[in-house]
């Protein structure tokens, strides 16, 4: 099914339940944190025959309006202040049984709010569930399978936005075959282990004797230590010489132009990945759990775990 019927049939679909849900994105964490749940948030509220709307207005990530300020609409989108202060994460909400997000509720006519239904996405009964969700040719399909159909539905850039990525795109050369390795850096350090360069070479070398590599990375100190010890293999990355790191406090600091381009920037990245013939990252980082939701496990490869993990 092609994405204009998806949308199509999900847009009936999803319009056709009473129950509501404003689930608001951006409020924290980094992107593919913020953009991975909130495609679980749209399953569950598929298969709970609940109406799914948007809160992206204040985003981290927003320049103007947030989800629209990069991809097309998919759905009703809310704008009320109140979303950013009431309606967030459950851990990041502890009152939810109290006053203000019960107006919140009253106020923008919803059932329920992101932190109503955020341990129910977040657990292992939902990351084992099979979902059937016919109209979208969801049928006995794992959280995986099913993640994928809703990227395939709603990864859809702007005209302007289009342009921006395609430009990044058509900056750099690739070949015809080419692999994909996401190499952590920045202050995901302080989160997990960082895995050293030379465990994504070894595992590469074992699936394929392609010796092209796309680098998606945030510090360029990892293409140099690349290229010094494999001189046999051929790197490229949209990463520049002066980058030493993602710092996600530092990102909400820029400015809203800058902050545009850096996202722009990553999600070429992220589409030249998808179009590599294999890719190799991290499951336990949220790039590397897109990545298997994208593309499919098969195309994937984790270094930290055998295979795809909903963590």
């Amino acid at each position: 099914m092609n994405k204009k019927i998806l949308l199509r049939n999900y847009t009936r679909l999803n319009n056709s339940f009473t129950k509501t849900l404003t689930f608001n994105i951006g409020a924290d964490a980094g992107f593919f944190s913020e953009f991975n749940n909130m495609v679980f948030a749209i399953l569950y509220c598929l298969e709970n025959k609940i109406r799914f709307r948007l809160y992206s207005k204040k985003a981290n990530f927003s320049v103007e309006h947030g989800w629209r300020d990069f991809f097309e609409p998919f759905c009703e989108e809310k704008t009320s202040f109140l979303h950013y202060r009431y309606n967030r994460r459950a851990y990041q909400i502890q009152n939810q049984r109290k006053l203000p997000p019960k107006i919140l509720k009253v106020i923008s006519g919803d059932t329920y709010l992101t932190q109503d239904i955020w341990n129910s996405i977040r657990n292992k009964d939902f990351a084992q569930k099979k979902f059937n969700i016919p109209e979208l040719e969801i049928e006995e399909a794992n959280l995986l399978d099913a993640s994928k159909v809703i990227i395939k539905m709603i990864w859809h850039y702007n005209q302007e936005s289009k342009e921006f990525v395609d430009q990044y795109k058509n900056s750099i050369f690739l070949p015809e075959d080419y692999l994909s390795m996401h190499i952590r850096a920045g202050d995901k350090s302080n989160e997990t282990d960082i895995f050293h360069i030379h465990n994504y070479i070894k595992i590469a070398s074992k699936i394929t004797n392609i010796r092209e590599a796309f680098i998606l990375t945030d510090d360029y100190r990892i293409i140099e230590n690349l290229e010094k010890d494999y001189p046999e293999w051929w790197f490229c990355s949209l990463c520049e010489k002066n980058e030493k790191g993602y710092i996600h406090s530092d990102f909400k600091m820029l400015d809203c132009s800058r902050k545009r381009l850096l996202q722009l920037k990553l999600f070429a990245s992220i589409d030249i990945c998808a179009q590599s013939s294999h890719f190799i990252g991290t499951f336990s980082s949220n790039p590397g759990m897109y990545m298997g939701m994208r593309i499919g496990e098969e195309k994937c490869t984790g270094i930290d775990h055998d295979s795809w993990v909903l963590w």
